[in-house]
């Protein structure tokens, strides 16, 4: 607030409180003359009233700041308070005090400058991982409709000890009864691949089963091709050919990848063997912390790998 704003916002109300008992007295002064009281007892009274109005003013005034005031401390200690709770909590957070904080330090760094679209985007964006945030702690599965390449690319960044996958070669190796390498040689594929490198240079151990659709695809020579690539990098690879798994276990056949034992990554395909030479996609994806999922995808995949033949042929190598 400058200097010459205040005397103008002050002048009305410094008017207002003096020249208001003042106008009470001159009324009650010229009222008591007209009636008759002398000069002395018509002044006593136009002061009396005047100084009345005016002490009643200024009463009503302070209680009105006085009020104001207490809002406004309850509103600041209520700010305090809050400010105090985050602090709290982000003290408490496993995500990290110094990653939260880094992040409310550039979100209030934004301002009306940033483009309007590029702001309702980064709404949606933080709209987006507070929802993944808040269902943490509930330790239900968390859904994505549609294929999803942060969550892969990322768990496969974090994992420590294991990663077990179920691939079935219809979805990730390409066209159906005709390979084209499919994920694996997608720009998704590729930087999944370099990752799972990079996991393995940290003592991660890497096994993926390849679910075929049948003997022939075994010798395809792009398959063959995706399975020299994963394996020349460290990944622990084996094929079944989907024909010759228990029919109990048949039905549960579907892409899955479990991380370091503690969370499954599983994947909707919209079409599965005996459809024709469609390209498959992914209908949804989710994320499974519970401890009962995750052991009996683990269970099922120890099934599958002593299934697999260890001693196929997987290349001409």
């Amino acid at each position: 607030m400058t200097n010459s704003g205040m005397p103008r916002r002050l002048a009305p109300g410094i008017i207002l409180k003096i020249g208001f008992p003042l106008l009470i007295g001159l009324i009650t002064l010229v009222a008591a003359r007209v009636g008759g009281i002398s000069g002395s007892n018509s002044l006593a009274l136009a002061a009396v009233l005047t100084f009345a109005f005016a002490l009643i003013g200024f009463i009503v005034d302070t209680e009105a700041r006085i009020s104001a005031l207490n809002e406004r401390m309850a509103d600041g200690f209520a700010q305090v308070a809050k400010s105090a709770e985050f602090s709290a909590l982000m003290q408490q957070s496993v995500l990290g005090a110094a990653l939260l904080t880094d992040f409310l330090a550039a979100a209030g760094q934004t301002d009306d400058r940033v483009n309007p679209l590029l702001q309702r985007l980064a709404r949606r964006e933080i709209d987006r991982v507070t929802s993944f945030v808040r269902q943490l702690p509930v330790g239900s599965e968390i859904a994505y409709e549609g294929e999803d390449r942060d969550w892969l690319l990322g768990l496969t960044r974090e994992t420590e000890s294991s990663i077990d996958a179920i691939s079935l070669s219809t979805v990730d190796a390409g066209v159906q009864g005709g390979l084209d390498g499919g994920l694996w040689t997608s720009d998704l594929g590729t930087r999944y691949l370099e990752l799972q490198r990079q996991a393995i240079n940290r003592n991660v151990r890497i096994r993926r089963i390849f679910v075929v659709e049948n003997e022939e695809l075994t010798r395809d020579e792009t398959f063959l091709r995706v399975t020299r690539m994963q394996r020349k990098i460290g990944i622990e690879v084996r094929m079944l050919d989907h024909h010759t798994i228990p029919a109990w276990m048949q039905p549960q056949i579907f892409d899955f990848i479990v991380f370091d034992r503690t969370v499954s990554y599983e994947t909707t395909p919209a079409t599965t063997f005996g459809v024709g030479e469609t390209k498959l996609g992914i209908l949804r994806t989710v994320l499974a912390p519970m401890p009962p999922r995750v052991l009996e995808l683990a269970d099922h995949f120890e099934h599958l790998w002593e299934a697999a033949n260890p001693e196929r042929p997987i290349d001409d190598e």
